[in-house]
């Protein structure tokens, strides 16, 4: 909370005092909101400390050498450095991410950057002084990374940054080189990574392992970026109130949130307009507006984003008027067809339609022969992403968009034809099927043989939860067809029936994960048996899986397993873990199991277990772990290295609760706290 007192006065309402346990941290580097919150909650200010030399020498050389020493030549440069920073974990994390991509056998280039440091920082406050790290971390930048990380400026300040959103507009933005060999997408996930790897991005959530979900930007990195912006005129925001606009020549147009009565129509010209994109905005009139005069002015339209704007029912034609159009995202509006005019659009590379109502494509989507992401659906059931996805129907040609690397939901019910069409696109890296019929696996899978590049795979069969048809994949061809297929999948997804697993899941060698839902394996068909020997597999997602009464995890499997939730698998009365087994395994979520009355046995073996999550479970099962919290009782000694416990359960009344066991005496206070 950086604004000051009159804001943390407009928020405390939304802060309730109750008996019932609840916290909340107020950050803030303001003194006097800090002492104003304190009045108000009758607590103490907690002021942070710098790190200590140790804490600050210990950081530095996590980043810079994965954990080990400092080599000797570098120890009084590095010092200098380190002494410059003052135990500011932002400035060390900042300095230390710039000094990791230099030469560590050149101390000249070393004693450059703390040269750099040099004076400036003599008598500067904190702040300022973090600034000027942060600033000399950007000029360090070769200028694709300066120009990426400037592109960070269209965001709101504290706003969740979809990472994937992010690395495409920087592909449409033309920001993206392309390398011989390389997919355009792998390299931006590579500039992506050299930002967070300088710690200019700090990624908050991921997708699955080793996937960015959602970044930030730190505060103080987004002042310096947002001034940089604006002096190279690289973007131009609005949020219909009334501003004066930097330069009249505006090349990215960004609309951010605004009231809903803001309605200033700015009279500027976008002759050489080339980016029109919303940000969370909920003024839909000034959306629109703004919208129209685009469309009605600019020739040279590249990239158009209008996510999230749900009152927008339909696409306006003008838009098949923009020839150089590249990149159009029209995820979560309430577009429900897509008309012909979009054959158009030649040059277009990019067509989001997620979580619209659009159920099918015209044959003009045919003509758009650079289109390498098509992504069409909308959730069954908005709350829960188990029930799958509505598709869309696609013309009966569609192997002839030979571009396509991207392919999400194609609607198979219209039979093996369209899926003989997909084996022809042999770029797709990921694909997604609704609605397959049981008649049709012996073709998807000779489909699948021939897509050497796939990296996810999601199918779903006919039917909704427990209704779904057979899904088989289980069917023999030669083995030379399908090795590459075999070690480039990454994350596979399966939704429907399984009379068996398929046999070649066992081979998916590179598999980081696998979703297996409403497949009803049968007791005798245990799922783990094809899993547990995959070297690379991290997360496992079952959801209505199995009908067996147990599950054992034996010695010496799912060695690199993190992430584990089993859910709604009605026949299920006892888990085992074998010493040995699940060595990594850090989360695990057991939810809507009703006939498992106990803990896993051996839940003891599980060392790095850092979370158990336990929803909707047997009552036996929360009442026992609720009241017998004794020391010396049996099942606390078997669960007592586990840092956090969560138990969620509805009550009588229909109410939801979160109980966390013996909070108090596990939640301990860190040496320093992490940079947020």
């Amino acid at each position: 909370m950086g604004r000051g007192i009159l804001e943390y006065h407009q928020n405390k309402f939304a802060l309730p005092e109750s008996s019932y346990g609840n916290r909340v941290m107020l950050t803030t580097r303001r003194a006097d909101v800090a002492s104003a919150s304190c009045i108000e909650s009758r607590g103490l200010v907690y002021r942070m400390e710098p790190l200590s030399v140790k804490d600050s020498r210990t950081l530095f050389c996590n980043k810079i050498f994965n954990g080990g020493n400092c080599p000797g030549h570098l120890m009084d440069v590095a010092k200098g450095i380190l002494d410059k920073c003052e135990g500011l974990p932002l400035a060390i994390l900042a300095i230390s991410g710039l000094l990791a991509s230099k030469d560590v056998n050149r101390i000249g280039e070393w004693e450059m950057v703390r040269r750099s440091l040099g004076g400036e920082l003599e008598g500067t406050g904190k702040l300022d002084r973090v600034k000027k790290i942060l600033s000399l971390s950007y000029s360090d930048l070769p200028w694709h990374l300066k120009i990426c990380l400037l592109y960070t400026s269209i965001y709101p300040e504290d706003y969740k940054i979809g990472c994937l959103r992010l690395v495409n507009l920087w592909i449409a933005e033309r920001f993206v080189e392309w390398r011989e060999g390389i997919n355009i997408e792998d390299v931006a996930w590579g500039y992506f990574s050299e930002l967070v790897n300088r710690s200019l991005i700090q990624v908050t959530s991921v997708f699955y392992e080793g996937i960015p979900g959602y970044c930030r930007i730190h505060d103080l990195l987004r002042e310096i970026v947002v001034s940089k912006s604006r002096e190279e005129n690289m973007v131009t925001i609005t949020t219909g109130q009334p501003t004066r606009w930097p330069s009249e020549k505006v090349r990215r147009l960004i609309v951010h949130s605004s009231s809903n009565n803001a309605q200033q129509r700015p009279n500027y010209c976008f002759d050489h307009l080339q980016s029109f994109v919303t940000i969370g905005s909920k003024n839909p009139l000034l959306s629109r507006m703004l919208l129209s005069d685009v469309l009605r002015s600019s020739k040279l339209l590249k990239v158009l984003d209008l996510r999230g704007q749900k009152k927008q029912k339909e696409i306006p034609n003008e838009i098949f008027k923009m020839f150089h159009l590249k990149h159009l995202d029209l995820y979560g509006t309430g577009v429900e067809r897509v008309p012909k005019g979009i054959g158009k659009l030649q040059h277009l590379e990019y067509l989001n339609l997620g979580k619209t109502g659009v159920r099918e494509l015209p044959m003009e989507i045919l003509k758009l022969q650079k289109l390498r992401f098509l992504k069409v659906y909308q959730q069954v059931d908005p709350s829960d992403d188990n029930y799958g996805f509505h598709g869309f129907k696609a013309p009966s040609n569609i192997g002839g968009l030979l571009a396509l690397e991207i392919l999400s939901f194609i609607d198979a019910s219209s039979g093996y034809i369209i899926i003989k069409e997909i084996g022809k696109l042999a770029q797709l890296r990921e694909l997604r099927i609704t609605k397959l019929r049981r008649e049709d696996g012996k073709e998807l899978h000779y489909s699948l043989a021939k897509l050497t590049n796939l990296q996810v795979l999601s199918v779903e069969s006919i039917g909704k939860g427990n209704d779904h048809e057979i899904i088989d994949l289980n069917h023999h061809h030669h083995p030379s067809s399908s090795s590459s297929f075999l070690q480039s999948l990454r994350m596979l997804i399966l939704r429907g029936c399984l009379e068996k697993m398929p046999q070649w899941v066992a081979h998916l060698r590179g598999l980081i994960r696998i979703d297996l839902n409403w497949s009803r394996l049968r007791g005798e068909e245990d799922p783990l048996e094809s899993l547990q020997h995959l070297p690379n597999l991290g997360e496992i997602n079952f959801c209505g899986s199995y009908q067996g009464e147990g599950l054992c995890f034996k010695a010496g499997g799912f060695l690199n397993l993190k992430w584990m939730h089993l859910r709604r698998m009605e026949g299920l009365r006892w888990m085992r873990v074998e010493e040995g087994a699940l060595p990594r395994l850090q989360k695990l979520f057991l939810q809507q199991l009703p006939l498992l009355e106990e803990l896993p046995l051996g839940i003891q073996h599980l060392r790095h277990l850092q979370r158990l999550s336990l929803y909707e479970m047997s009552s036996q099962l929360r009442e026992k772990l609720l009241e017998n919290q004794k020391e010396e009782s049996e099942d606390y000694t078997r669960i007592a290295h586990i840092p956090e416990i969560l138990i969620g359960y509805y009550t009588d009344d229909r109410k939801w609760r979160d109980c966390w066991l013996w909070e108090e005496k596990k939640t301990q206070q860190p040496p320093w706290l992490p940079v947020l």
